[in-house]
This record gives C-alpha cells, sequence and structure tokens, in this order.
C-alpha cells in the first residue's frame, strides 16, 4: 500500500511537472510568434527604407549627375546675374539723381546769374536815362516805329532824322486797326524840347491815321480791320 501511495505521488508530481513544462512552451512559442512579428516588421522597414534608397539612385542615375550639378550650377549663375541687373539698376537711379540734381544746380545758377545780368542792364539803362535825357525818346520812338510796322532797317533810318518812302500797312495800337500807306512819306521830327514825333505826309501819324479811318471825314481811304 505503501508503494502505491508513493507511486502516486510521484505520479501526481510528474503529471504537475509535465503541465509546467507544456504551459513554458507554450509562452516560449507566442514569445517566438511574436519576436518572429518584429523582425518581419523591422525587415519590412528595412526593405522600405532600401526601395526609396534604390528609387533615389535612380532618379539621381536617370537625371545624371552631372546634368544636376549643371542645373544647380546655371541657377547660381542667373541668381547672379538678378543680383547685377538689380546693382546696375541702383547705380542707374544713383546717376540719374546725381544728373537731375547737377541740372537743378545749373538752372539755379544759371538763373541767379541772368537775374543779376538784368539787375545791372537796369542799372546801366537808368543812368544812361539820366546822362543822356534823349537816349530814353530814342528807345521808345523806335518802339513805336517797329510797333507801326516799319523794319529795322526803315527805323534806323527814320531815327537818324532821315525821310523814307513807304508803302504798306499801319497798324495803330490806339484804334486797333491797319491803314493801307500808298508811298507816303515818313519821317521823325524833334521839337523844341528835344520830343520825337512820327510824321506821315509831313502830319502827325496820329492825324494821318484819323483821316484814314475817316474820322472827321467823309472819305475813307485804304481801311482794313
Amino acid at each position: 500500500m505503501l508503494a502505491k501511495a508513493d507511486d502516486a505521488q510521484r505520479t501526481i508530481a510528474e503529471a504537475k511537472e509535465a503541465k509546467k513544462v507544456i504551459s513554458e512552451a507554450a509562452q516560449a512559442k507566442q514569445e517566438l510568434v511574436r519576436i518572429k512579428a518584429e523582425a518581419k516588421t523591422e525587415e519590412l522597414k528595412n526593405s522600405a527604407t532600401k526601395t526609396a534608397t534604390a528609387a533615389l539612385n535612380g532618379i539621381n542615375s536617370l537625371l545624371g549627375g552631372n546634368k544636376v550639378n549643371r542645373l544647380e550650377k546655371e541657377n547660381k549663375e542667373q541668381r547672379n546675374e538678378v543680383e547685377e541687373l538689380n546693382g546696375q539698376i541702383e547705380r542707374l537711379h544713383a546717376d540719374m539723381q546725381k544728373m537731375k540734381d547737377n541740372h537743378t544746380r545749373e538752372m539755379n545758377r544759371a538763373n541767379e546769374q541772368h537775374q543779376q545780368e538784368v539787375t545791372s542792364l537796369k542799372r546801366i539803362l537808368e543812368k544812361a536815362y539820366q546822362w543822356f535825357p534823349s537816349f530814353k525818346r530814342f528807345l521808345n520812338m523806335e518802339r513805336e516805329c517797329l510797333q507801326y510796322g516799319f523794319s529795322e532797317e526803315q527805323t534806323e533810318i527814320l531815327l537818324h532824322g532821315h525821310t523814307i518812302n513807304y508803302s504798306g500797312w499801319l497798324h495803330s495800337n490806339e484804334y486797333r486797326r491797319n491803314a493801307l500807306a500808298d508811298n507816303v512819306s515818313a519821317q521823325v521830327i524833334r521839337d523844341e524840347k528835344r520830343n520825337l514825333f512820327l510824321h506821315i505826309n509831313e502830319i502827325p501819324i496820329a492825324q494821318w491815321f484819323k483821316e484814314q479811318f475817316g474820322l472827321g471825314q467823309e472819305k475813307r481811304r485804304g481801311l482794313r480791320r
């Protein structure tokens, strides 16, 4: 009986040990499956990395290393050209502004010089009028002769006291009209006070205009508005 009891105890113990071994074997199997799965994932990752690297190498191989370098070089050259062009534009603007400033200074200097010359000329004329009173009278008569319609050459002859024969239109600022002169005689006359008067056919030109315009007379000759 004791022997049977011992055998039974050993059997139970062996059964427990076998069950433990089986359980550990099952856990080991699960761990092996997990490890294999992780290894597969890592392998896939490595494969994807290798595939991307191979694809990039394929693109570089397709484009060619020299072509890529050439494109980079061309892009760099274009950037340099753009920078140089921008620099040229800035320098051009600076030069234009400098020219504008110089022109403004020259214009201001020329205007200032012109004003000085005009002022100086006015002082000279004022002194000439004081020293030579008849000088101003001659200038006024010169202006009047030119306004009437005489040429500069004819005006110069008249101012020397000579008589000229004239045919053409004469303009009256007083009446704002023109009168036709047909072979008339013109002469600048000086009175006792040394005042100057222009005569046409030996009468003052103002009276001659009245006659031509028929003012106070019935006859009207050579009239043009």
